[in-house]
């Protein structure tokens, strides 16, 4: 089953809200096996959000909004899904009863704005609201194109009518659920475009599908696929896991949530061993995200050496200082040196079974994005040297 998400309000078009519903609509119905291929998101008027739901419902066999069934004047969502499934907007008294009621429940008598709320599309299916005032619905499309379901757009509510009443229609107009597994492959100091000329080819499949998310210093590598059953689901992505992994290599460092620190961490502590880190370029964010994630038993010492103090040892160049940093004590030393001469930085990695690299990355701008592209790379570094791999079929 095709579905297309419709979300509703000016509010977020200006962006004073954030659309978290969207997302949360997105992976439950992902679970079941829903296909989702469009979101639209629409303001406050009747022209536009007609159109945009004529549209839905031209292309999807179903189509989910949120938001604009509040007591306002500018909540028309019913009588734009009603312009749009070709019906009348009828008032239905037994929707004021249960709305009168919801609000006596709260010690409260209705206003006579709530009554908007009692409007409907003419023979669509109202689905109670236990949790708000806005009564939800099914309406059906006259012309048979598919059927529109109205939610709210305050998220306590749309969570409780998504899992209570969206989930059960959709599995049992589609004769039951299926299961969509992913999988996410993490790759690290790899740009997405050297990921994709590696793996483009298995990126056109259908099922699994192969897609790819970029990060700061990482890219991630999805692998979705869709079956009557989990385990069946998880032999269709074992294939696909094995290839990338061929063609990828060392470039991958973990899955699903799994960060850098934690796989450098790991293998630090498989090895008992311990890193030193002289940094000037992070302000310290390494050993911090060791600290934070857990793993400050791993550091053995952290230096956030001020620039001015590196710059007045002997030595004056850049990668040779590095070098000369990194020959600590510890039983693996990192150092990042940087802005040095010509805006360049310096990263040295030595110690822990003759692991020595250094390297020169020239043009720094100083923000938090390279800031943070370069501790991961380094990170990296030490990841691939613990591994005995300091070069990948990505690189």
């Amino acid at each position: 089953m095709r579905v297309e998400l419709v979300m509703i309000g000016t509010e977020l078009l200006l962006g004073e809200i954030i659309d978290t519903n969207a997302s949360k609509m997105a992976l439950a119905l992902r679970d079941i096996g829903v296909d989702i291929y469009y979101k639209t998101t629409v303001g406050d008027n009747e022209q536009r959000i007609t159109d945009v739901l004529n549209l839905a419902l031209d292309r999807s066999d179903a189509v989910i909004t949120s938001g604009g069934i509040g007591p306002t004047v500018d909540d028309m969502t019913r009588q734009c899904v009603a312009n749009a499934t070709g019906r009348k907007l009828v008032y239905s008294t037994d929707l004021e009863r249960q709305i009168a009621a919801r609000f006596r429940s709260f010690g409260r008598e209705m206003a006579d704005n709530n009554k908007r709320q009692a409007y409907i599309p003419e023979g669509a299916t109202p689905i109670e609201n236990p949790v708000g005032t806005a009564p939800c619905f099914l309406s059906e499309d006259v012309t048979g194109r598919g059927f529109v379901i109205v939610l709210p757009g305050v998220p306590r509510e749309l969570t409780h009518q998504l899992e209570h009443a969206v989930i059960p229609i959709l599995t049992d107009r589609m004769g039951g659920a299926k299961v969509t597994r992913v999988r996410v492959l993490r790759t690290c100091a790899v740009g997405e475009s050297s990921v994709d000329r590696l793996i483009g080819d298995l990126m056109t499949e259908s099922n699994p599908t192969v897609g790819l998310a970029a990060h700061i210093g990482q890219t991630d590598v999805r692998i979705a696929a869709k079956a009557d059953t989990e385990d069946e689901a998880d032999r269709l992505i074992a294939p696909v896991e094995e290839e990338l992994r061929k063609r990828l290599g060392v470039a991958i460092y973990g899955v699903g949530k799994e960060t850098v620190v934690e796989s450098v961490a790991g293998l630090l502590r498989a090895r008992g061993l311990k890193i030193s880190i002289v940094d000037t370029i992070t302000d310290g964010r390494i050993a911090r995200d060791f600290e934070e994630s857990g793993f400050s038993d791993v550091v053995e010492s952290h230096t956030e050496t001020d620039l001015d103090t590196v710059r007045s040892n002997p030595t004056t160049d850049g990668e040779e200082l590095a070098k000369t940093l990194a020959n600590g004590n510890a039983a693996l030393n990192l150092v990042l040196v940087g802005p040095m001469e010509n805006r360049s930085t310096y990263v040295a990695v030595r110690g822990a079974d003759g692991i020595d690299l250094s390297r020169k990355s020239r043009n720094y701008q100083d923000s938090d994005h390279i800031r943070r592209w370069l501790a991961t790379q380094a990170l990296d570094w030490v990841r691939r040297g613990l591994l005995g791999q300091l070069t990948s079929p990505a690189d």
